[in-house]
Parts: structure tokens; C-alpha cells; sequence
């Protein structure tokens, strides 16, 4: 916090003019002087305070493990809450099919007057006279047999709701996915900071080893100048490198659903302490792997069963529906009450029914055998679906598994690059201080050598993305495991 100073201006005061004090008001004076020196003095240590506290931070810095920007992710996510939100949709329409098996009750009353002539719903008698009156009923119904149609709506119902679960579940697994992948970009982009940054400080320290030299006359000025260009260019990748990190940052950001004012910073470990061992796949065993786990397939698969079961609802309309319903209901009238009191009213007015109800489709305009054709057909596009989807599973779970391998090998590769590199780097670098070699051939060696680094942690990085590449399409990736292990 910046301190704060009190300036006091003491060149002009407003002219006072003498005054001859008795000994009561010098008391008064001392007392109120004392009193104001206090004050002035807690005033001043309360500013001294103030001005040692420390500035106030404008943005604190939010460290983000890879497990907590999973765990954000699935809780903020609009994809996730969505695919949530029609989970719960669907688990509604079965607790509504469910319900479809009770009866249904409902209870109705009204009060009325009537004015001149008019037949008393009570007495039956015709009235001239206003009359008041009062009437309430119970009914209920149940369906005793429709076609099967409730428990085949029942069943399309449940298969919905578990296919709903599956594609919650691969939701998820998208989701974690992307999160994956936004998060090593990331520290990938980070990774290549560093290494511009090493390449950055060796080339400024080579520019004052060859200052050195030109000094001295054992190196021709060219070389000052060739080498503050490499430099400079050296300095350009390093920017070039800090606004990829920053754009893939951001992105990250976005996945995560953070607040984009926020300042976050992502953990990760360098690639040099990257484990990097490669572990053995099948092809085969990874498509049955697939094929057995991945939701979104599982999901088709209960989309097939609900088309079933529509089939089923949409032929039901052939079968005969048989009903059960009964009611019971009572009156009053004011016409009646010098003789009859209001409940002995209600108890001799009180009726009761209780009836079957059966009704035969004959002939409906089409409307069955159209409904039947379009849920049949709507039956075979859900099957086209799933030959589709396990075609492109089979496709990607083959795909990865290449890239796989491939990235196993540049693993390989690299590091074979990089200390092929450092070593040609060094012997050049003796070579040049010895003026054997030329200043050309230092900047490539060290240009080969930069080079060779970034490959080797973009090899790393992209091997442990292919893991989880090939977790993804067998439907195995798991939000609760770590990113490097």
C-alpha cells in the first residue's frame, strides 16, 4: 500500500490579533493543547501503520493441478450439466410411465341458485321459487387392459433413461478428453518457454564470449554482428513462444468454464521427469475392449431397445381397451331443508356406480397400420445407427492405436536427436574457441540443438496424450486418474 505523508504549510497563518489571558484560560489552553497532541500523535502512528502494510495484490494467482481442472470442469461444464439435465428429463418420463398403472381419482363439488322455473335437480320437482343448492362426487378409473401399451411405454422408457446414462457418462468422458488435451498444450507451450529461454541465455553468453574474442583480433567483427542477429532472432522465438502459451492458456481457460479475468497458473511437471515407458497394446483386444465398454455405443444400443418397445405401443392399437370405473356422488337443495336437515340430505341423496367399460377398434383411417410402418422404420434407422457407430469406433480405436505406436517410436527418435545434438553442439563449441570452426557452424549446432529439445518434449507430451487418446476411444478413460504417472 503506498504511504501516505501529511504536509503541513506553515508560511501563511491568519493574522491573530493579541489577547491578554487570565491564568483559568492558560489551564484551558494547556489541557486542549495536551489533548491535540494525543490526538495528532495516534493520528501519525496509525498513518506509520498504514504506510508499512503491504500493497494489495490486484489479481491473486490460482494454482490448477491437473485433477482440480478435471473436477472444475465436470462441475461447470454446459455440455455436462446439460447432458445431466436430460438425464433427469428422462427419469421423469419413467416415474410418469410408472404412474400410468394407478387409477386416477377426482373429486368435484359445486354450489348453485336458480331463479325462477326450473327442475330441482334433488326433488325433481319444478320450482318457481330461488333455490339454493349443493352438490359433490368421487370418481376414479383404472385401465385393465389397453394392448400391453402401458408396459411396453413402460419398458421404451427405462431403455431411454439407461441410454440417457450412457451418453451422460461419455459426456464425461469428452469433457475430461478435451480437458486433456487443453492442459497439454499447455505445458507443452510452457515447456518450449523454457527451452527459448536456455537458448535465449546461451546465445547472449556466446555474444560476450565472441566480443571477447573480437577484441582481442582472434575473431573478425562480422561474427559480433552475425551473432547479435542470431540473438535477436533467438529473442523472437522466445516471444513467439510466450504468446503461444499465453493463446493455449486461454483456451484451457475457456474449457474449464473459469472466470476469464481470473489469473490462474497450471501445474505440471517438466518433460524431463516425465515416466516414459510405453506400455503394450493389442489392436484386436482394444476393439472388443470398445466394443464392450464404450457408452455412446452402449447408449445406441438402448436406443434400439426403446425403438423396439415403440413398436410394440404403436401395434397395441390393434388390441381392444378394457376399463374399470366407479363414482359416488350426493346432493343437497335448499327446497328440502324444512324437511330434511343438510347431512340427512347428503346421506339419502347419496348414489353410487360402478361400471366396465370395453372398446373394439375397428377401423381408424390408417392411423394404426401408419404408426406401426413409422416406428418399424424408425426401429431400423436406430440399427443403421449402431452399424455406423461401431465402424467408427472400430476406425478410431485402429487410428489411435497407429498414432500410438508412432509416438512410441519418436520417443525413441528424439532422444537419440537430442543427445546426437548436445554432443555435436559441445564439440563445436570447443572447435569454435579454438578457431577451428566457424561461426556459422556454431549457430547451426545450436540451432539443431534448440530444435532437437522442443521435438523431444513435444515426443513426451504427445505420448502421454496418445494414452489417454487410446483410453478415450475405448471408452475407458478415467476422470480420477492422474495425467503423469
Amino acid at each position: 500500500m503506498p504511504s501516505v505523508v501529511a504536509h503541513w504549510n506553515r508560511s501563511r497563518w491568519p493574522h491573530v490579533q493579541a489577547v491578554e489571558y487570565t491564568s483559568d484560560d492558560q489551564n484551558l489552553l494547556s489541557n486542549t493543547m495536551n489533548r491535540s497532541s494525543i490526538l495528532f500523535g495516534g493520528l501519525a502512528l496509525i498513518l506509520g501503520v498504514l504506510a508499512l502494510l503491504p500493497a494489495p495484490l490486484h489479481a491473486q494467482q490460482r494454482v490448477i493441478t491437473f485433477n482440480e481442472a478435471v473436477d472444475i470442469a465436470l462441475e461447470r461444464n454446459v455440455a455436462v450439466r446439460r447432458a445431466q439435465n436430460n438425464l433427469e428429463l428422462q427419469g421423469l418420463t419413467v416415474t410418469s410411465e410408472k404412474a400410468d398403472f394407478l387409477p386416477n381419482v377426482n373429486l368435484n363439488s359445486g354450489l348453485n341458485r336458480n331463479y325462477g322455473l326450473f327442475i330441482d335437480n334433488t326433488t325433481f320437482e319444478q320450482r318457481t321459487t330461488r333455490t339454493d343448492g349443493f352438490n359433490m362426487s368421487a370418481s376414479s378409473g383404472l385401465n385393465l387392459f389397453n394392448g400391453f401399451s402401458d408396459v411396453a411405454s413402460l419398458r421404451a422408457a427405462e431403455a431411454a433413461l439407461e441410454g440417457q446414462e450412457y451418453s451422460f457418462e461419455r459426456t464425461k468422458q469428452t469433457v475430461v478428453f478435451d480437458v486433456i488435451q487443453a492442459y497439454l498444450n499447455v505445458i507443452l507451450a510452457e515447456e518450449n518457454i523454457r527451452i527459448r529461454q536456455d537458448d535465449m541465455d546461451a546465445q547472449r553468453e556466446s555474444l560476450e564470449q565472441i566480443r571477447e574474442f573480437v577484441n582481442v583480433g582472434t575473431r573478425p567483427v562480422s561474427d559480433l554482428y552475425q551473432q547479435e542477429a542470431t540473438l535477436a532472432s533467438s529473442e523472437a522465438q522466445l516471444l513467439t513462444a510466450e504468446n503461444t502459451f499465453e493463446l493455449n492458456k486461454t483456451r484451457l481457460i475457456r474449457v474449464l468454464q473459469l472466470d476469464p479475468l481470473g489469473e490462474y497458473t497450471f501445474e505440471a511437471p517438466r518433460a524431463d521427469d516425465v515416466d516414459t515407458t510405453p506400455r503394450l497394446y493389442e489392436a484386436e483386444t482394444m476393439l472388443r475392449t470398445a466394443f464392450e465398454l464404450r457408452p455412446d455405443l452402449r447408449s445406441q444400443e438402448m436406443s434400439i431397445e426403446s425403438a423396439a418397445q415403440s413398436v410394440r405401443v404403436a401395434k397395441s392399437s390393434r388390441y381392444p381397451t378394457l376399463s374399470a370405473s366407479g363414482s359416488v356422488s350426493t346432493s343437497w337443495s335448499s327446497a328440502r331443508r324444512e324437511i330434511f336437515s343438510f347431512g340427512d340430505q347428503l346421506d339419502l341423496n347419496r348414489s353410487e356406480r360402478i361400471g366396465l367399460s370395453l372398446s373394439i377398434p375397428l377401423f381408424n383411417r390408417l392411423n394404426t397400420r401408419t404408426n406401426i410402418e413409422r416406428s418399424q422404420v424408425q426401429f431400423r434407422n436406430a440399427q443403421l445407427d449402431l452399424e455406423n457407430a461401431q465402424q467408427n469406433v472400430a476406425l478410431e480405436v485402429r487410428q489411435s492405436y497407429q498414432d500410438y505406436l508412432t509416438a512410441t517410436k519418436r520417443l525413441d527418435v528424439t532422444a537419440k536427436q537430442l543427445r546426437s545434438a548436445e554432443q555435436a553442439l559441445q564439440i563445436v563449441q570447443e572447435r569454435y574457441n579454438l578457431a577451428d570452426a566457424t561461426l556459422v557452424e556454431l549457430t547451426q549446432a545450436q540451432a539443431a540443438f534448440t530444435q532437437a529439445a522442443s521435438q523431444r518434449a513435444q515426443a513426451v507430451f504427445e505420448f502421454h496424450f496418445q494414452e489417454r487418446v487410446l483410453a478415450y476411444y475405448q471408452g475407458t478413460l478415467n476422470p480420477e486418474r492422474a495425467l503423469f504417472e
